[in-house]
């Protein structure tokens, strides 16, 4: 049975210790394990780099789909016999999952205790919790919440600290990021704008940003976006193309309403770079649908695309409708990854020849990097260069999900 401590004071629990972390899922999930290892540090532990050499072992779990919550309780069980922490989505859903539960919900407070930062390099600024969503299909809501937004002067507090120790790219993040504000009478814009006034040489990617939440402050937010700190990347789910299996998602905008919006967004960044999401094989979709969702991915023309095949979460309201047999969902996210290739290769061999301004964002191996273009494409230098450093390209090639470049002297 699973330790039942104060839920303010699990974490508090690890004091001289050294730990090993795993960490899964999102990028939010990310940035509350940077935050739990400053917490760690100022508790006088050693964050370690394997688990033979730990005296606890802390994950910090993801369940979003069903493959990863059965890999999460696999992961508890194998660490079963070594003093266990567990944090992130699943003990929000399952107090009894196993070991020692430290509510993500108390992370923050404890942050702003230890007083410290994070170091390294993307900086993840997690700008709210919880969401306003109410898609049938969703068990992250349970698990995080409704939306909390975090205030400008803790955001800003916050960038300062990540800049002071040299992080060149921030990712501002939530689970919708355009819904920030909302409950505070604020908007993204808002929050964009106050981030600007902080002077140094980042460059700031935003994170993913519903339909229903962007678009009544689209304007707002890409008028804030006219900055070179801030990449001309917009990470929009879409999910499905599909007006009448949108509505049964509980997705509130349609099919036009995201075209619209793909459209506002070139308009003001003609070479904007475009993510979506989306989900192969909803229940009740039926095959005419699903390629009304192909149709859609070829008219707004993504750089990257998430394909998921739908996993039945319990406790959503979809759980209790008709789950389609896997075998056709997994040739539906056949044929889409096989439309999202030739898209990203169009796209990217377009590209050749053509000279680029980046910023080296992270060293892949020894004796080469990756940059960024404005909107946040990934080059990969076979050059080693400093994070941070600014540099010229020709672009040679590519490999469908990044740019092959030479540095130009």
């Amino acid at each position: 049975m699973p330790m039942e401590p104060d839920k303010e004071d699990a974490i508090g629990q690890i004091r001289d210790m050294r730990v090993f972390i795993e960490t899964y899922g999102c990028t939010y999930n990310l940035g509350d394990t940077e935050k739990i290892k400053v917490i760690l540090t100022s508790q006088g532990c050693e964050i370690v780099e394997t688990a033979d050499d730990a005296d606890c072992i802390l994950i910090n779990t993801c369940i979003v789909i069903e493959r990863t919550e059965r890999e999460m309780r696999k992961r508890l069980e194998w660490y079963s016999g070594h003093k266990l922490f567990v944090t992130g989505c699943l003990p929000k859903i399952d107090y009894g999952c196993g070991g020692v539960v430290i509510d993500p919900d108390t992370i923050h407070s404890h942050f702003r205790e230890a007083g410290g930062h994070p170091q390294g390099n993307p900086a993840i600024l997690q700008v709210a919790q919880g969401c306003p969503g109410h898609c049938t299909y969703c068990i992250t809501r349970k698990a995080r919440g409704p939306l909390l937004s975090h205030s400008i002067d803790e955001m800003l507090r916050q960038l300062r600290g990540r800049i002071a120790q040299g992080a060149v790219e921030v990712q501002l993040t939530a689970q919708d990021l355009s819904a920030w504000g909302i409950e505070r009478g604020e908007t993204l814009a808002d929050l964009i704008e106050a981030i600007k006034t902080v002077p140094g040489s980042y460059r700031i990617r935003l994170g993913m940003m519903n339909p229903d939440t962007l678009r009544p402050i689209i304007d707002s937010v890409l008028t804030s976006c006219r900055d070179d700190r801030i990449f001309s990347f917009f990470h929009i789910p879409v999910q499905s193309g599909s007006d009448r299996i949108l509505n049964q998602m509980g997705r509130r905008y349609s099919r036009d309403d995201v075209i619209e919006l793909i459209w506002t967004i070139r308009s003001a960044f003609p070479d904007a770079r475009i993510s979506t999401d989306i989900i192969c094989g909803f229940p009740g979709e039926t095959d005419e649908e699903f390629l009304e969702t192909i149709d859609l991915l070829r008219a707004m023309e993504p750089e990257k695309i998430n394909i998921t095949r739908y996993s039945n979460r319990p406790g959503t309201p979809a759980a209790g409708w008709y789950d389609m047999p896997d075998r056709y969902k997994k040739d539906r996210s056949r044929r889409a990854t096989a439309v999202a290739g030739e898209i990203f290769d169009r796209i990217y061999s377009s590209f050749i020849g053509q000279e680029m301004d980046l910023i080296v964002t992270e060293v892949v191996q020894e004796g080469s990097v990756t940059a960024r273009d404005h909107a946040y494409r990934p080059v990969i230098l076979q050059e080693a260069l400093p994070i941070g450093s600014f540099c010229r390209a020709m672009i040679t090639g590519h490999r469908r999900h990044y740019l092959i470049g030479k540095r130009i002297s």
